[in-house]
This record gives structure tokens, C-alpha cells and sequence, in this order.
């Protein structure tokens, strides 16, 4: 059931434009990668073990298992039912327009409003949403604490160029920054509804809305932050088991999305060491996790190849193939699935 009041503007027109953007820059970061590095690409493909290629596979298509878990886990603890069926279409649809949108924020919009055309409140919606993504967060900054230690006590050689480490630190100040942000918004939601009225009382706005207009949707946006604040109330104050399933899900999804680079290094014959893989690999997700085009495309091919060769994880002539089998997996793969269940769930309704 929709909520009344509760909708999301479809422009077709601007999803294709956000996809050939994204497949473009993306495109065009690979194939300088190739360019570069001379790879011969029928002898790396035709080198691959298929076997760890399939193993990986397999993790992705578990990520979206556990994607639509964690958001069961949430609803149950909000008090409303999602069945994992429509869960998963939420998590893919929300997957497909991260894919498509800069900074990977046009998912969670598609996501609450899915949630509220289920019978999910607004508020409610919008505290799922907000729960996951900041349990998400910690579970990554976690990580990015726990492995590098983990490498210190295990006294491996360990060490990154001037550059790479300029490049993470400036990564992980803007998501600690964001990181920040979001608990501050959960934990004080009051101050976002002053933000609000202050904001809605500017002259400005009333060059291009009546003042009606502007009391009423203001009055609307502190009514949904009210409902959050009660929503997140209660989720702390009684279903503290689900938080803590959702914590498991949200350690456990990212290290299926760190172990999958491994799977692929040691399908293209390369014994990389697991701890070191896992540490490039949150290092570089912790950096680019706010990347400005869509879906990160082309930044996170050329970070994603820079950190691995600098880190001397991978051969140069291999850097390629590496690099779009693990984009195929983690990007493209979502970019087709989350495209296709988004089509049924919006698109084909209106035929």
C-alpha cells in the first residue's frame, strides 16, 4: 500500500543519462588502464581458474542475500513486516541508482519510497534507511581500524608511497566527516527540524514559492523528522537483538566485498597475501566511499588499479584484466540485475 503523499519523480530520461555517464567514464577508465599496462587480454582470460571466479560470484550474489536481511531485520525492528521477496527488490533497486547517481546517493530516496509503498511510514522508512546506512558506515571504519592493526600485530611488511597515503587520509576525513553527520542526525533529529524551519523562513525562497507552500511542506518535513525520532526511540529502547543482527550483517557484508579482489588475484594465478588484500581493499573503499560521479565510475577504476599495483599486490600486465573483472562483479553485475528489477517495479507498472 502507498502512503498518501508519498512520491518519487521518474524521469526516464535522466536514469539513461545517468547510465551512459556512469558506463562511459567507466569505460574510458578501463580502457586507459588497458592501454597503459599492455596487457595481452586473451592470455589473461584464458589463464583465469574459473573455480575462484565462480566463488566470487557466489559472494555477490550472497551480498544481495544479506543486503535484503539486514533490511527485514530493521522493519522487524521498527515494528512493521517486510518479506525478504520485496526486501530484496528494495536492496537492488536502491543498489541500481547508487550505481547511476553521484556520491551513490540517488538509492536510498528509491529505497524509503519503495518502503513506504509497502505500508512503512515515512518516518519509519526514512529511520530504516538512515539505521542501515550509519550501522553500515561503523561496520567499514571498524574494519579500516581492525585490519591494518591486525597486519601490525602479525609484523608484516607493511607500508604505502607519500601519495597513496595523502590520497587516505583525505578519503577517510570526508567519511568520517559524512559518518559524523548521519549519527548526529539520528541521535539528534531535533536540530535538523530547526535547521528546517530556519531555512523555510528565508525570503529567498519565497522569490520562487507562495509562503502557504512553504509552511505547509516544512510542516510536513518536521512531521516525518518526529515520526523518525520515534522510530529510532523505539528501535533502541526494544529491539536492541535486531541492531546487534544487523551489526553481523553489515561486518559480515563487507567482508565478502574485501575478500572478492582475493578470490580474483588468486583466479588470475597471483598468491597475494589475504591480510594485505583486505587492508588495500578497505583502504580504498574508506578513500573513495564518496566519490563524485556515478557511481564512482572512473574514479574507482583508476584508485582501485593504483592502490592494488602501488601496494604491489598485483603484476602490472595483469592490472587490467583484475581491474574489470572486479568492476564486472561489483559494479556492472548490480548495474544489470538493479536495472532489470527497477524496470518491473516502476517502469512496467505504468504500461
Amino acid at each position: 500500500m502507498q502512503e498518501k503523499g508519498t512520491s518519487l519523480p521518474r524521469n526516464n530520461r535522466t536514469i539513461i543519462r545517468g547510465v551512459i555517464v556512469a558506463l562511459s567514464l567507466s569505460a574510458l577508465a578501463t580502457s586507459l588502464i588497458f592501454y597503459y599496462t599492455n596487457a595481452d587480454i586473451n592470455q589473461a582470460f584464458s589463464s583465469v581458474n574459473f573455480w575462484y571466479l565462480a566463488a566470487a560470484v557466489a559472494l555477490i550474489f550472497l551480498n544481495y542475500a544479506l543486503e535484503a536481511e539486514k533490511l527485514c531485520a530493521i522493519t522487524d525492528a521498527v515494528g512493521r513486516e517486510l518479506s525478504f521477496r520485496k526486501a530484496l527488490q528494495i536492496a537492488l533497486v536502491g543498489s541500481f541508482f547508487a550505481n547511476i547517481t553521484p556520491f551513490d546517493t540517488g538509492g536510498e530516496p528509491f529505497q524509503i519510497y519503495l518502503l513506504a509503498r509497502n505500508g512503512i511510514a515515512t518516518g519509519k522508512s526514512v529511520a530504516v534507511i538512515m539505521v542501515k546506512g550509519i550501522i553500515s558506515a561503523i561496520a567499514r571504519l571498524a574494519l579500516g581500524i581492525v585490519i591494518p592493526v591486525w597486519l601490525i600485530l602479525m609484523k608484516k611488511a607493511w607500508s604505502l608511497p607519500p601519495a597513496l597515503n595523502t590520497f587516505l587520509n583525505v578519503g577517510i576525513f570526508l567519511y568520517l566527516i559524512a559518518t559524523f553527520l548521519m549519527v548526529l542526525f539520528t541521535l539528534r533529529p531535533q536540530l535538523f527540524s530547526r535547521f528546517v524551519r530556519w531555512l523555510f523562513t528565508r525570503h529567498l525562497l519565497e522569490r520562487f514559492w507562495k509562503r502557504e507552500k512553504l509552511n505547509m511542506v516544512a510542516d510536513r518535513i518536521v512531521h516525518e523528522v518526529q515520526e523518525f525520532r520515534d522510530s529510532i526511540r523505539e528501535v533502541a529502547r526494544t529491539k536492541r537483538k535486531n541492531l546487534i543482527l544487523v551489526g553481523f550483517y553489515s561486518m559480515l557484508l563487507w567482508i565478502i566485498t574485501l575478500t572478492v579482489p582475493a578470490l580474483l588475484l588468486w583466479g588470475l594465478g597471483v598468491n597475494s597475501p589475504l591480510s594485505q588484500i583486505l587492508a588495500v581493499g578497505i583502504i580504498f573503499y574508506l578513500a573513495s566511499a564518496y566519490a563524485p560521479t556515478p557511481g564512482s565510475s572512473g574514479v574507482a577504476e583508476a584508485g582501485f588499479a593504483t592502490i592494488f599495483f602501488m601496494a604491489n599486490l598485483v603484476p602490472y600486465p595483469l592490472l587490467g584484466v583484475f581491474v574489470i573483472l572486479w568492476r564486472f562483479l561489483t559494479y556492472y553485475m548490480s548495474l544489470l540485475i538493479g536495472g532489470i528489477v527497477s524496470f518491473f517495479a516502476f517502469f512496467h507498472r505504468k504500461r
